[in-house]
């Protein structure tokens, strides 16, 4: 992730740990691909909870497999949707500064 945005200049780590909350916004995303994965896996393909059917094994090694390749993707949504909740937009940021704050990594700032 870049330190600031290419295009506005906003800082992306505005503070030592931001972004130790984002681990529940990706379990968010995880859990709501999950379902969706297995309604779509139940409704496209059936599903039965009998002990010859191994057709849930299937979906659940598919569903981990391309969650695994999705991961990298996860994390920068959730890290994104975690800067969307705290960053308010400021639709004249071309014209204003940006705004520091004490609990800003003034390390970052200088570079």
């Amino acid at each position: 992730m870049h330190d600031h945005c290419p295009v506005c200049g906003q800082p992306t780590e505005i503070e030592v740990g931001f972004y130790y909350g984002t681990g529940y916004v990706s379990y968010a995303l995880t859990v709501a691909y999950f379902v969706s994965t297995f309604v779509a896996w139940k409704v496209l393909i059936g599903m039965t909870f009998d002990l010859d059917d191994n057709r849930i094994f299937y979906w659940m090694g598919t569903a981990i497999v391309t969650l695994l390749f999705m991961q990298p993707l996860l994390m920068r949504l959730s890290r994104s949707i975690w800067l969307g909740w705290f960053v308010s937009y400021n639709k004249n940021w071309k014209n204003e500064a940006l705004e520091y704050n004490e609990r800003m990594d003034h390390h970052r700032k200088e570079h």
